[in-house]
């Protein structure tokens, strides 16, 4: 399967069940077989911040974590290894480190790598950028699950 890049939201959509509120891929700058690149810009709008602390809004890191997993999920859908009727599920994060806040405005660039895949499961790992400095980097493991 041949896709041209970057991929935008719509191409994202194509390829994850994921929807907003929970979407948070906007575009794929480059990918293959092991590796993705993309980006999202963290809308200042997005409902998380009206909680996640409204004098000092900080994207959840769980939601940062959950941006990687998608990440990956996108590179196993890209390259066509996802069966009909299933869908990429996080099975399992084996370390996440969370070096610097994502704040509303700021753009994460999102950089996902295969490590390994064997019969439906797959491990990961992944960090988010910003501003050049690394926000998180984890490790991570997922699996393909039926619908």
């Amino acid at each position: 399967m041949t896709h041209n890049y970057p991929l935008d939201r719509d191409g994202v959509k194509a390829i994850l069940p994921h929807r907003d509120p929970m979407l948070f891929i906007d575009s794929v700058l480059s990918a293959d077989d092991t590796h993705l690149h993309a980006v999202t810009h963290v809308n200042p709008e997005w409902d998380i911040f009206n909680g996640h602390f409204p004098a000092f809004p900080v994207m959840p890191g769980v939601l940062l974590i959950e941006a990687v997993a998608q990440g990956g999920a996108l590179i196993l859908g890209l390259k066509g290894a996802v069966s009909d009727g299933s869908f990429v599920g996080f099975t399992g994060v084996e370390t996440a480190k969370f070096r610097r806040m994502v704040r509303p405005g700021d753009m994460m660039d999102i950089h996902v790598e295969l490590l390994r895949e064997r019969r439906g499961f797959y491990k990961f790992e992944g960090r988010i950028n910003v501003n050049n400095e690394t926000a998180v980097e984890l490790k991570f493991a997922a699996a393909q699950m039926s619908l």
